[in-house]
């Protein structure tokens, strides 16, 4: 949709050729349903792909200011909202409904006369001399003078980014980085799993990639039967998954009470120790961590949950506090692409120019997921549809 409201806005005549019965319906399920449009501290240096640099120089061409007003423009007026991490701002709607979002882009197309075409499956792009043809699943065949692929990468393809993008891609002789999902739920044959399931909590995650620690996020986790989830998981997702691919250990530690030191977590629990005396063994945490992981972190520790505090050895001690910062969970695999937000891989950057063309094949354009280019959670995603349909629409209407 935004580069179909880029190209017409040039004066080009566009049609938007959609799979589905409604445009834009992956929309709807961003930011829980509140569309996490941008982020107003943006880094582009947390892009990852070949397509990395390629997305850092054209944010710098339409940015999240631009975004902003963009949307203001078409009737969607914006707030921020401090993130888990509290150190940046994500930019929702005012309104903070994506249907909203998706309607008024809808829309903006229809002021412009866009020709829109839903339930049109394209199933072959093919180019003679000058003219490229498009065939849909319906048997009906277009003429243009360019094309501009956006049909997303495999992520939740109900929504339609079912992965058929990268095969119309192909056809014209461009390689394919593996796919592989991201921003996602990671799974772990822990035996901790099944006793935290449920919970929640504020922790720092680090995914140590063969014993080296590879990345950070500080955030909410929340613990499931399967293993591992919330925003600070998803942030590392797709590096754990590539890590997975390349045969290497990975495991996810998890620190529930970053704020001291190991010895002063230590000191604590002693001071605590002593101050609850004859009360059971339970009491010692409550306060520190959600009182259902008690039991799981106590036994971990080989300490027994009903006997007194007084009779807690200082070894146990140590090793409880030593747990409470390095729970472990060895990595076996992520939830597939029906559960994660974003495709890792796609169309490498050494085949597109900095316009978004294809190297192979004058006229055809990529916008969005199908490149290699993901973002953490945050609008960083979002951020790069808008700024990339801009630029291919841009490009492809000159």
């Amino acid at each position: 949709m935004m580069a179909a409201i880029t190209a017409a806005a040039a004066g080009v005549q566009t049609e938007i050729l959609e799979s589905g019965p409604v445009l834009g319906k992956k929309i709807l399920s961003t930011g829980n349903g509140r569309c996490n449009l941008t982020n107003a501290s943006l880094d582009p240096a947390l892009y990852q792909g070949s397509g990395a640099r390629i997305a850092a120089a054209l944010i710098k061409e339409f940015n999240v200011r631009d975004t902003v007003g963009f949307f203001d423009k078409i009737g969607i007026p914006t707030v921020a909202a401090a993130s888990a991490r509290g150190n940046d701002s994500w930019i929702y709607p005012a309104c903070k409904e994506a249907s909203a979002v998706r309607k008024a882009l809808e829309l903006e197309c229809e002021r412009l006369g866009v020709s829109i075409l839903t339930d049109h499956k394209v199933i072959s792009v093919e180019k003679f001399e000058k003219e490229f043809v498009i065939t849909t699943r319906e048997g009906v065949r277009f003429v243009s003078d360019r094309v501009i692929l956006t049909t997303g990468g495999k992520a939740f393809p109900k929504s339609g980014s079912d992965g058929s993008g990268y095969e119309l891609a192909a056809a014209f002789g461009h390689s394919i980085v593996s796919p592989l999902p991201a921003l996602g739920a990671l799974i772990s044959d822990s035996a901790l799993c099944p006793s935290l399931a449920g919970i929640r909590s504020d922790a720092i995650v680090s995914l140590i990639v063969n014993r080296s620690i590879a990345a950070e996020e500080t955030g909410e986790v929340q613990f499931t039967e399967y293993g591992l989830s919330g925003i600070p998981v998803f942030q590392i997702s797709s590096r754990a998954v590539r890590a997975l691919t390349e045969g290497k250990q990975v495991t996810v530690r998890i620190n529930l009470i970053p704020a001291w030191k190991l010895n002063d977590l230590y000191l604590k629990l002693s001071e605590r120790k002593v101050r609850r005396g004859l009360h059971e063994s339970g009491t010692l945490l409550l306060g520190l961590v959600p009182d259902k992981m008690v039991p799981t972190l106590l036994k971990l520790a080989g300490i027994r949950l009903h006997i007194p505090c007084s009779e807690i050895s200082r070894d146990a001690l140590m090793k409880l506090a030593y747990n409470l910062q390095n729970l472990e969970f060895e990595i076996n695999d992520a939830k597939d692409f029906d559960a994660c937000q974003v495709t890792s891989g796609g169309i490498p950057a050494s085949e597109v120019s900095l316009n978004l063309e294809s190297l192979k094949v004058r006229g055809l354009y990529f916008a969005g997921e199908i490149l290699d280019v993901d973002g953490p959670c945050g609008g960083y995603n979002l951020q790069w549809a808008w700024t990339s349909g801009w630029k291919a629409g841009s490009e492809a209407a000159k």
